[in-house]
């Protein structure tokens, strides 16, 4: 007999712990979500954090956020008389108003209430949360387009305009990549070949650096060939393109950068962009001046590049 007490299974013992270890994990895991950037930068370069992606710590949140709340539904069914007696007066044992389960009820409100109408310290929480996801947004952690892992290669042909759907798929190709569909979205083709789509965006545009391979990147591997125009696999030159081609990660390079490597006047170059509508000043980057209007940096650069009406 007191063998078989030894092997009962005790489910409040089990929920109890279930719902603790649950909760330990939910806590960790939300901590980690707190402080991951934005998915634009962390989808794109394959940040991870103890070895996992956001979308890793997202999936382990949700289901640990699931057993816990599963885990405490038979927690407070198998504990409901102990549970009930906290809303009892110790005397009369009736149900009252006690002073314990009042002021959890008040705090919980007044947090409610706090962060509705957006009130410091609640809204404090929530800039803090903000700066630290930002923190991480640079130049040189953007996507050239903004969400590019979900663009389709005939989307990002389309997209980047500069490079055709056939010059991609045959960069890709003599990286030793292949492309069954063009449709094929850039992230997933990324992750099918254990690479960040930044560094697969790279490769399909012929912009991969040094060590990355060879072949249809023109000089060194660097995607636009050398000065004067872009080849593609064949060493072939295309049509004929503005100098501006021959520089690598354009909108990663301040505007005084771009104009002393051209050869062009910055103040000019200020002030054509201002005309235009553009916020820009000379340690501006390409990429944050045609952020400020929502355009491509390519478009940045055709202003600068054009003659002086």
């Amino acid at each position: 007999m007191e063998k078989n007490n030894k092997l009962q299974f005790n489910w409040r013992a089990f929920f109890s712990v279930l719902s603790a270890l649950s909760f330990i994990g939910m806590v960790f895991t939300g901590v980690i979500l707190f402080v991951v950037p934005p998915g634009r930068i962390a989808n794109w370069t394959g940040w991870t954090i103890i070895g996992l992606t956001k979308r890793q710590w997202i999936g382990l949140h949700d289901w640990l956020s699931i057993i816990f709340v599963v885990a405490s539904v038979f927690h407070v069914y198998l504990n409901w008389k102990a549970l009930v007696s906290y809303f009892k007066n110790k005397v009369s044992k009736a149900f009252a108003l006690r002073i314990e389960w009042a002021f959890a009820l008040v705090i919980c409100c007044v947090v409610f209430l706090g962060t509705l109408v957006d009130i410091k310290p609640f809204s404090a929480l929530l800039v803090w949360n903000e700066n630290i996801k930002h923190s991480w947004d640079s130049p040189q952690q953007r996507a050239p387009i903004p969400h590019a892992e979900l663009l389709t290669l005939t989307e990002l042909s389309e997209q980047v305009g500069e490079v055709s759907l056939e010059t991609i798929l045959t960069n890709l190709k003599s990286r030793g990549i292949e492309v069954k569909s063009a449709d094929v979205l850039l992230g997933d083709l990324a992750d099918a070949h254990n690479m960040t789509p930044a560094h697969l965006y790279d490769i399909a545009l012929g912009q991969a650096g040094p060590g990355r391979g060879q072949g249809g990147h023109g000089e060194g591997g660097r995607g636009f060939g050398g000065p004067g125009g872009r080849t593609d696999a064949q060493g072939d030159t295309g049509a004929e393109h503005e100098p501006g081609e021959a520089i690598r990660g354009i909108g990663r390079m301040t505007l005084s950068s771009y104009c002393n490597q051209m050869g062009l006047d910055v103040n000019e170059g200020v002030k054509k962009l201002q005309k235009a509508g553009f916020k820009a000043s000379p340690d501006m980057t390409i990429r944050s001046i045609a952020d400020s209007t929502g355009v491509h940096p390519s478009e940045i650069r055709t202003l600068l590049e054009a003659p002086i009406q």
